[in-house]
């Protein structure tokens, strides 16, 4: 069980980061991506699971809360902040910095559970 809910907030991390990527491209060239439905939706429900799947994996694991967990949640909530000011429908011109931002927070937020999750010595 512990397994398959690890491999899905990996995968959701991974997704999360690909999506942000890919509608912050469309965003900088012009482009419509509120256009495509899955570019609307699978974000949504991608970061959501990324989020839900984390807290029952820190439950799971009985690590408690550690101090890499509470920096990958405050990174997370940057990470959406700092996408969702970039992304805003109403945003006329958007401003690279917060894309860089939110693109960084995502990727130290993976790099730090990679790097200090116990929960692959549980395995």
């Amino acid at each position: 069980m512990i397994n398959t809910l690890l491999y899905i907030h990996i995968i959701c991390a991974f997704t999360s980061l690909a999506l942000l990527i890919i509608r912050g491209g469309m965003q900088l060239t012009g482009r419509d991506w509120r256009a495509i439905k899955v570019l609307k939706i699978l974000p949504h429900l991608s970061d959501t699971l990324l989020i839900i799947s984390g807290i029952t994996l820190l439950i799971m694991s009985g690590l408690g809360i550690t101090w890499w967990a509470v920096t990958k949640f405050i990174l997370i909530l940057l990470y959406a902040m700092w996408a969702s000011e970039f992304l805003h429908k109403e945003v006329k011109e958007p401003k690279l910095s917060k894309f860089i931002l939110a693109c960084l927070s995502l990727i130290i937020a993976i790099l730090l559970g990679y790097f200090h999750s116990n929960l692959v010595s549980l395995f």
